[in-house]
């Protein structure tokens, strides 16, 4: 028996009518042009379910309908012609954000969102869609919070921990490796005072340490992928505010994010809940089982 030809692997960016998912789509379509990957434009309506739809004025779930699909023909157009060569498609989802976008990360490559919304997407506020994506998206995640200033320099930056799981070690290079793009790994740490507020070793030792370890963490990528520049960084400080100063003004910052799959947990722990709420690079946030 024939098997059928699995869909195409695409970049799917979650629309509302806000200047910050307007920025966020213009962010996927350059990246889904840079990457050729085609571009899904989607806009959740939430609409009320069967128990509360009676009281809704008749013809109300398809002038919301409707008007969603204008809203994203008329973006999805605005996209093709800024992005000429790009393939755009579109749909309305009858379902809230956090459903609609966490159903389709499950066939896709990419899922983008801004951080603030109205209407559909009304729940585009970190704390809600944002951080349960984060945890509950079966894709990689990017968040873009707002506009950087300039056009950013060509480089992915990657924030690591002691024992950093393979997948966004993987993805930034696999990433920086179709973008033609520099690699930064960043170990950010702090070293741990011992009894009476006395540092337990030498400061400098540690960060050389430190250096290593990120360096030990990435050397089977550099083999595997040896086009791609690296250079690898200990700094030391609090991990939000080191990587969002490492990553100013570059492409994307990439972290690992630990599942979890209660229905009712919405974060991925504090460091992607600070660079998700302080990032003004895109974040790209990668699930870890």
């Amino acid at each position: 028996m024939t098997q059928p030809t699995p869909a195409p692997r695409r970049i799917v960016v979650g629309v509302d009518s806000s200047d910050n998912a307007a920025r966020a789509a213009t962010w996927a379509a350059h990246e889904a042009l840079a990457l050729n990957l085609p571009l899904h434009l989607v806009h959740a309506l939430d609409l009320p379910n069967l128990a509360y739809a009676a009281v809704e004025p008749p013809g109300f779930a398809k002038f919301r309908r409707d008007e969603g699909s204008k809203l994203l023909g008329r973006l999805a157009d605005r996209l093709r012609e800024q992005f000429p060569g790009l393939a755009v498609d579109f749909g309305v989802s009858d379902l809230g954000a956090p459903e609609t976008l966490v159903t389709l990360s499950r066939d896709a490559a990419l899922v983008v969102t801004g951080t603030r919304g109205h209407g559909g997407f009304a729940g585009l506020l970190l704390g809600s869609v944002s951080l349960k994506l984060a945890a509950h998206a079966d894709s990689p995640v990017v968040v873009v919070r707002g506009e950087q200033s300039g056009d950013p320099r060509n480089e992915i930056v990657l924030g690591v921990e002691p024992d950093e799981a393979e997948a966004p070690i993987r993805f930034a290079f696999e990433t920086a490796a179709a973008l033609g793009a520099k690699l930064n790994v960043v170990r950010a740490w702090w070293p741990h005072p011992a009894y009476g507020g006395y540092y337990s070793e030498d400061a400098d030792v540690s960060e050389r340490t430190q250096a290593a370890e990120a360096e030990a963490l990435v050397k089977a990528l550099r083999e595997e992928y040896p086009q791609v520049p690296v250079t690898t960084n200990a700094m030391r400080g609090n991990a939000v505010p080191m990587l969002i100063e490492a990553a100013r003004g570059s492409r994307l910052l990439v972290v690992g994010a630990h599942r979890h799959r209660s229905p009712l947990s919405v974060g991925a722990g504090y460091v992607v809940q600070g660079l998700l709420s302080h990032s003004p690079t895109p974040v790209a946030v990668i699930p870890i089982a």
